[in-house]
């Protein structure tokens, strides 16, 4: 997109010409008449109102600046390989043509995702830093460990996903359906269970699972959605959970086997798998995405990123990569994404407290 100027240059320009009559006479001496020196100001300019004028066209010049000024760099708070990894990279290839400046992305993993979050609340607040965010990190990593950031400290410029959580095991797996893993119970067998990090979504919702159904589990922390992956197919753990764009290529390559996906309703992408409700366990936590800066970036800067990232996610080119990657957007106005994260913060605290999560 094409960003307006604030002014345009005005240069103002004068000179001095000289004129010299001479006349000559047979047999006579000439007299020569002199104009203005080409150091001297033009008729009716004082060399004030000069050096005046000078200045502010030097003021203009200066004001000549649009945004962003600089590289924009967006911290992402899990390893790469994951669906945030490959959402962000996405949006960055369809928004770069359009700012004239490179997009550059730092994976600072750690945590749980809270390292990177931490560092984003600390950046820069002039629209140049951003953050990449998962509620996960915002409405339930803050109950289960200590975090030197609240939600407030932040402001929202667009909601990028709804990606709700599935349950896969590798496609070797004796469970065949979800039916097959809720009868482990009745055995005194001990499943791994792999995730992106402790506190996120994809651990509380198997933490839930397992406990509520009454099976034996370890939770195996990784540090992102891709390192659990590579962690149930080398056979490390025995399920995981992640999202549809972690896990699809896996599934249709015949690798995993998804048995169940903790949301409210079936997936339409995915309408053979069953939700965890229709099996007993009330378990709804799909996790949504978006990206935030500094709360105290300047009003000017937050419009123009809003614009630009909003351009982005209406796109076709964005449309596309959502439907390739069995994604959803999520319909969320930029001013509410705070808010809502502060509901869900509370209403996640409940859900961690009755699974003694939370921290003491």
């Amino acid at each position: 997109m094409k960003f307006k100027n604030f002014s345009k240059s005005r240069f103002v320009m004068f000179f001095a010409a000289g004129l010299a009559f001479s006349v000559l006479l047979m047999g006579c001496g000439a007299d020569s008449a002199e104009g203005p020196a080409d150091n001297d100001p033009p008729q009716g300019e004082s060399n004030e109102n000069r050096e005046n004028n000078k200045a502010a066209g030097q003021e203009d010049q200066e004001e000549e600046v649009g945004f962003p000024t600089r590289p924009l760099e967006i911290t992402l708070p899990w390893a790469p390989g994951g669906s945030s990894d490959l959402t962000l990279r996405a949006l960055a290839e369809i928004v770069e043509p359009n700012v004239d400046v490179p997009i550059n992305i730092v994976n600072r993993e750690g945590a749980g995702g809270t390292i990177g979050i931490m560092e984003g609340a600390n950046k820069n607040p002039d629209g140049h830093e951003i953050t990449f965010t998962a509620s996960g990190a915002m409405t339930a990593q803050p109950h289960m460990r200590d975090v030197q950031y609240e939600n407030d400290d932040f402001t929202g410029i667009v909601g990028l996903t709804y990606e709700p959580v599935l349950l896969a095991v590798s496609a070797d797996s004796d469970w065949e359906t979800l039916d097959d893993l809720i009868a482990e119970k009745d055995t005194d067998r001990v499943i791994n269970f792999g995730h992106s990090g402790a506190g996120g979504f994809p651990h509380v919702t198997q933490e839930a699972f397992y406990s509520q159904a009454g099976i034996n589990a370890e939770s195996v922390p990784f540090e992102g959605g891709g390192p659990a992956v590579t962690g149930l197919l080398g056979g490390h753990v025995d399920s995981i959970a992640a999202h549809p764009a972690e896990l699809m290529p896996h599934v249709e390559s015949g690798d995993m086997r998804l048995l169940g996906i903790f949301s409210e309703e079936r997936f339409d992408e995915l309408e053979d798998v069953p939700t965890f409700k229709e099996k007993g366990f009330d378990l709804n936590m799909s996790v949504w995405k978006a990206l935030l800066v500094p709360n105290d970036t300047p009003d000017e800067a937050v419009a123009e990123l809003r614009d630009i990232f909003t351009e982005a996610v209406n796109s076709p080119e964005y449309a596309e990569f959502l439907e390739e990657n069995n994604l959803a957007p999520i319909d969320i106005k930029p001013e509410e994404i705070i808010p809502t994260l502060n509901e869900q913060y509370e209403a996640t605290g409940d859900v961690l407290s009755s699974l003694d999560l939370e921290e003491e």
